[in-house]
């Protein structure tokens, strides 16, 4: 299904179909938020007990180094979960656009476990380059911060190997003669949220998916992020 020009006002009637992927999306990465803190609490004082509150001669204290190892993988996996389902907010709408089926939350979940491994790689693919992009020298990664919607669309609609689509993000980035534009419809997504961001944050559970559907909706309708083999 393909949207004939990018408009808040269709990205709205997609979100309104279906928002209720979009709201349990949201609402279980809140609770694993909670639950993560909540973890980190009981960690922390664990690691005061198992430390008697020692303290090294250098001022740091053994409770935070133990507190640290204790919470390590607790946060591994609350990081996994949450980039996982942050991604299905941006996946939802490219999959409705290449298949004209809209997931609900339960057959997101089910994608992220029969593909679970491809979707980590490469979600860790793209934040391990774009901290080297923002490190050396800021400008790279933000290249990779703004082909990520364009990632995101090849990976969720096609069986294309992630190396070759991550590539081929830059290519349609730099080569589609639509680079700029989707500078500037990401620029206004991100001021939708930003502004929504400013009553409380709870706007956000609608502006948030909102932005992504209208990134996709611009993807789409120029082409970019369409499988290599298609």
């Amino acid at each position: 299904m393909t949207p004939s020009e990018p408009t808040l006002q269709s990205a709205w009637n997609l979100y309104k179909a279906h928002w209720q992927a979009y709201v349990l999306t949201q609402l279980v990465i809140l609770g694993l938020a909670i639950g993560f803190g909540l973890i980190t609490a009981l960690t922390t004082m664990l690691a005061q007990v198992l430390t008697g509150g020692m303290v090294e001669s250098s001022g740091a204290g053994w409770a935070d180094g133990v507190q640290a190892l204790l919470n390590f993988p607790f946060q591994i996996v609350y990081q996994v979960l949450v980039s996982l389902l942050g991604v299905l907010i941006v996946a939802f709408p490219a999959i409705y656009y290449a298949t004209g089926q809209h997931p609900d939350f339960a057959g997101g979940l089910a994608l992220l476990r029969a593909n679970f491994w491809r979707y980590l790689l490469a979600g860790l693919l793209a934040s391990v380059v774009t901290g080297i992009g923002f490190l050396a020298c800021l400008v790279p990664g933000m290249i990779v911060a703004i082909i990520t919607p364009i990632f995101i669309r090849r990976v969720f609609t096609s069986a294309e190997p992630i190396w070759p689509a991550f590539l081929a993000s830059f290519r349609d980035l730099f080569n589609s003669g639509y680079g700029w534009g989707l500078v500037g419809y990401e620029l206004l997504a991100g001021l939708l949220v930003l502004i929504s961001a400013l009553f409380c944050l709870v706007p956000l559970i609608v502006t948030g998916p909102l932005a992504a559907i209208f990134i996709q909706q611009y993807l789409v309708s120029r082409r970019l992020g369409e499988p290599s083999e298609a």
